[in-house]
């Protein structure tokens, strides 16, 4: 019996050992990862500005699910740090974007913990960065390419890549010494992957050689003042999907078709990893021809935006291009600051067909330059400024506004302007809007049928085409410009495919959710649905105490009485082309929701700017008077507003013949202003649908 007791006592004892060794090892397993690799993607030659990629490896050593923080160390300091899960020894990959602000050498490491004082770190990594600080004379080169220069030509498309993006590459290619910026859009770089692939590795070479800073600011040549952030920041993050499907990386500069300025910029571009925006000095000669001294070229924009994602405010640096100039002993000078097409083609004159002579022309140009400037990045020049201490000027209050203020007086050009019979710049950026208003009930759908565990995955392709086909419609080109009748017909054909695919899309969705007989309300703002039985149908109401003007034609006002407040819903009669307006009193200062920021407000005076401008108010919203908020419809008519300082606001558009419908919602409350923002947010950027 003891012998057989003592075999037992054994056995217990071992099995409690293996028991304990085993819930150590799990706890330890389970509490353990490690850095398996630190990768940078960066040219051979690495100069002040020059956005790097920083890439690792983590594998976890365990089971479960476990959280990590990793930080980007430079120097042995914490530069950035992101939190990641993972379980059940997965290996994930992480990346940071890193931008060297000084010339001299960097030692670059990962570091992996739970907790500070618990940490394991990557072997690290030097990088060198080249100085250029013994030169005194400084040239930057822009070409801006447009593929979408005629939308709905496919062959001037293709055209622009083979006649003029191709020959200016193998150009830069022959003069290993010059360097420039490319900016081009992420729906180019799509052809180039799927259509040029031998083009686009020699453009990749370019950039590895650090011949080539590339700028993509957004997959389509949009119209991105007219419409919400949401937009904006799908084209943002479409094009850096492309980018890395191509192995690129873009740089921190963001340039917008037709040089286009918000005050909204900084909020959206600090989230996505841009420094730098290069906007035309023309407004700012527009708005404050008497406070343009120009010292320096560099300014900065504050993020004040309720939708930035830190506590502190962050700031934008604001390039102001000129032709040349003179800062802190530093020559700096533009070689080239126009479309790419130009470089090598006359455009128009000769159908975007390559001209020998121009590009010899051209070529000529940079050689006598190269004499006596060295070629930089932008964003290495605007890193050697800071470099520098060159002082930064705080942007003063400058409206939303593009390149030749002085001939398309802003956005007026692209939202109102009608020049040729078959143009209509209200109604096809009403339509796209609508577009995006449907585009995104079909998400809200898609997120709650996803969180059911039912497979959305066709859904979310076609969602993704969805939002390519509206982003393209957006473009700039269907307005503005003299556009020719195949540019305005692309953005309706484009709406109408994005459109009956989002019916499509959300019927199947509706299906799957199995209310494919009932009547669903889709709140996209809070993604919630919920059943209803009708549509309510609006009610008339009297006139509300609210002056109003309306010039153009016959026409007949009904006010209606909505969750809102009170809508103003105006029919225009016309019988041939007119200049409609719909004007309202408005004295002393306005408030209004600048474009990509419609969570927060501006105020403007009258005396902050030199002239009346038009505003396009993303949101639909302006606060007049102090109580009164007018909200312009944006998927009615969606034309800009011009604010006669002081003494009223209006609604304008050269309009062709025929029966047209404005609408208006008049809110008047004494209340915080920024029920004013989620209101106008309600009925226009993420308006409750009935579907």
């Amino acid at each position: 019996m003891r012998i057989l007791t003592k075999k037992k006592t054994i056995f217990l004892f071992l099995l409690v050992i293996l028991f304990t060794i085993s819930i150590f090892s799990t706890h330890l397993s389970d509490a353990s990862a490690r850095i398996t690799d630190l990768r940078v993607i960066k040219p051979k030659k690495v100069h002040m500005g020059n956005r790097l990629k920083i890439e690792g490896s983590v594998q976890y050593l365990g089971t479960g699910l476990r959280s990590f923080y990793v930080s980007l160390m430079v120097n042995e300091t914490q530069n950035q740090t992101e939190k990641i899960s993972v379980a059940n020894f997965q290996t994930i990959n992480v990346s940071f974007f890193w931008t060297p602000e000084r010339n001299g050498v960097y030692t670059i490491s990962l570091r992996l913990y739970k907790s500070p004082s618990s940490f394991e770190e990557s072997i690290p990594l030097n990088i060198h960065v080249d100085s250029i600080s013994g030169y005194q004379k400084y040239t930057m080169a822009l070409y801006h390419f447009n593929v979408q220069y005629v939308p709905g030509s496919t062959t001037i498309e293709n055209r622009i890549i083979e006649k003029s993006f191709y020959p200016l590459l193998k150009m830069y290619e022959h003069h290993s010494t010059w360097r420039c910026n490319i900016e081009l859009s992420g729906y180019m770089l799509e052809i180039l992957y799927h259509k040029y692939p031998q083009l686009l590795d020699l453009l990749k070479n370019l950039v590895n050689e650090g011949q080539i800073e590339l700028i993509v600011s957004h997959y389509s040549e949009q119209l991105l003042v007219a419409y919400p952030r949401t937009d904006m920041a799908k084209s943002i993050e479409i094009s850096d999907t492309i980018l890395d499907s191509s192995d690129l990386v873009r740089s921190g500069v963001f340039f917008a078709q037709e040089s286009q300025w918000t005050p909204g910029y900084a909020g959206l571009l600090n989230t996505y990893d841009y420094n730098t925006v290069v906007v035309s000095s023309d407004p700012w000669y527009y708005y404050l021809p008497n406070r343009m001294k120009m010292n320096s070229p560099l300014f900065y924009l504050e993020d004040n935006s309720s939708q930035s994602l830190g506590s502190d405010k962050r700031l934008l640096n604001v390039l102001l291009h000129k032709k040349d100039g003179n800062v802190n002993g530093i020559d700096y000078h533009w070689a080239y600051a126009s479309d790419g097409e130009t470089a090598n083609t006359f455009a128009y004159q000769n159908n975007f067909r390559y001209d020998s002579q121009k590009e010899q022309n051209h070529e000529q140009k940079l050689r006598k330059i190269a004499t006596e400037y060295h070629f930089v990045f932008i964003s290495e020049f605007v890193a050697m400024l800071r470099e520098k201490n060159v002082e930064r000027e705080k942007i003063p209050v400058i409206p939303e506004a593009t390149w030749k203020m002085r001939k398309s007086e802003g956005v007026w050009l692209w939202m109102g302007n009608n020049s040729a019979r078959y143009e209509d710049d209200a109604f096809i950026r009403a339509y796209t809007y609508r577009a995006r208003q449907k585009a995104l009930v079909a998400e809200s759908l898609l997120k709650i049928t996803r969180a059911k565990g039912i497979d959305v995955s066709d859904e979310e392709r076609m969602l993704l085409n969805i939002w390519k086909q509206i982003l393209l419609a957006e473009v700039s080109d269907s307005t503005g410009w003299f556009p020719w009748e195949i540019e305005v017909k692309e953005s309706v054909r484009l709406t109408d495919l994005a459109l009956e695919s989002l019916d499509n899309v959300i019927a199947e969705l509706k299906m799957k959710l199995g209310y494919q007989d009932s009547l669903l309300k889709v709140d996209p703002s809070k993604n919630t649905i919920s059943k209803v039985s009708s549509i309510n149908k609006p009610v008339l109401v009297p006139t509300p105490p609210l002056h109003i003007t309306v010039k153009g034609g016959p026409y007949q006002i009904n006010y209606t009485k909505g969750e809102f407040g009170v809508t103003l819903n105006i029919k225009m009669f016309l019988e041939k082309k007119s200049t409609v307006e719909i004007r309202f009193p408005a004295e002393n200062s306005i408030m209004y929701s600048p474009s990509l920021a419609e969570n927060t407000l501006i105020t403007l005076n009258p005396s902050d700017i030199h002239e009346n401008p038009y505003l396009p108010l993303s949101n639909g919203l302006v606060i007049i008077n102090g109580s009164k908020a007018i909200i312009k419809h944006c998927a009615e008519r969606h034309m800009a507003m011009q604010w006669n300082r002081g003494k009223y606001i209006v609604f304008k558009e050269i309009a062709a013949s025929g029966n047209l419908t404005y609408s208006f919602t008049f809110v008047e409350a004494t209340v915080y202003h920024f029920t004013f923002v989620d209101i106008a947010n309600s009925i226009n950027v993420y308006p409750v649908l009935v579907i």
